[in-house]
């Protein structure tokens, strides 16, 4: 517990990447809001209030969408941060397993990450009542499926970071990921010829807790298979990632 804890503190005195997460989070909903709010007040004829169920899909999907970046770019920092600072060498030579330093490092990310995931989904839900107006507000199962999505979107991009970093540097991870989450997963997702095979693709199975009307494609996939789908994907690159931590050379 006490090496989650320094890794946890060690994420949050970098400053740069928390405040870059804590803007793509949290400051983008309260831009969106103050967005929708201003063009409500400006002109209420032609823009409608700004909660609502409708809003609250938008906005929802806007923090899925930077959080997820957010959530790379602070996986990303967690698998690297050691080694690019020196300070793994130190570690090893304390007597410390290098399976146990790496090990830590998810959880730490987790632990680091998610509050601000929290707090800005938490903002959500507030606007969507709080300025609904006379517009029908999203229900509450709505309200758990996008939760469920948003978590399992970090669970998924940090677990997969982490583990990436271990063998190219975070920058090039950072703008893989970023390209393969918003470009190349949707290109194939579109690709009818690939069949079931799409359904192993990380970014299909966590749009199975979606709502249907926000999924890429028209994919037949159950709860079980997308979880298990996610997990794997997580399993891989965590025991990949730990797998050449313990032989690289520092």
């Amino acid at each position: 517990m006490r090496l989650v804890s320094a890794e946890v503190l060690k994420l949050v005195r970098r400053r740069g990447t928390m405040i870059w997460c804590a803007i793509l989070t949290i400051g983008s909903v309260l831009v969106a809001y103050t967005v929708l709010v201003a063009l409500h007040a400006a002109n209420a004829s032609r823009h409608g209030p700004a909660g609502g169920a409708d809003n609250f899909r938008h906005v929802a999907l806007l923090l899925a969408g930077l959080g997820n970046v957010a959530a790379i770019l602070i996986g990303a920092a967690s698998g690297s941060q050691d080694a690019s600072s020196g300070v793994l060498r130190d570690l090893v030579v304390t007597g410390r397993p290098r399976k146990t330093l790496f090990r830590v490092r998810y959880p730490g990310a987790l632990i680091a990450f998610l509050p601000l995931l929290a707090v800005g989904f938490a903002v959500t839900v507030l606007g969507a009542y709080a300025f609904a107006g006379s517009l029908p507000t999203p229900t509450a199962s709505t309200i758990g499926r996008y939760a469920a999505y948003l978590v399992a979107v970090a669970v998924l991009d940090i677990g997969i970071a982490i583990g990436f970093t271990a063998f190219v540097s975070s920058r090039v991870v950072v703008g893989v990921m970023i390209a393969w989450n918003a470009i190349v997963s949707h290109l194939l997702i579109a690709i009818g010829s690939l069949g079931s095979a799409r359904n192993l693709i990380d970014v299909a199975a966590v749009q199975h807790l979606l709502p249907a009307a926000d999924r890429d494609g028209n994919l037949q996939m159950s709860l079980f298979t997308a979880i298990a789908v996610m997990v794997v994907w997580i399993f891989v690159f965590q025991r990949a990632g730990q797998w050449w931590t313990e032989r690289r050379d520092i």
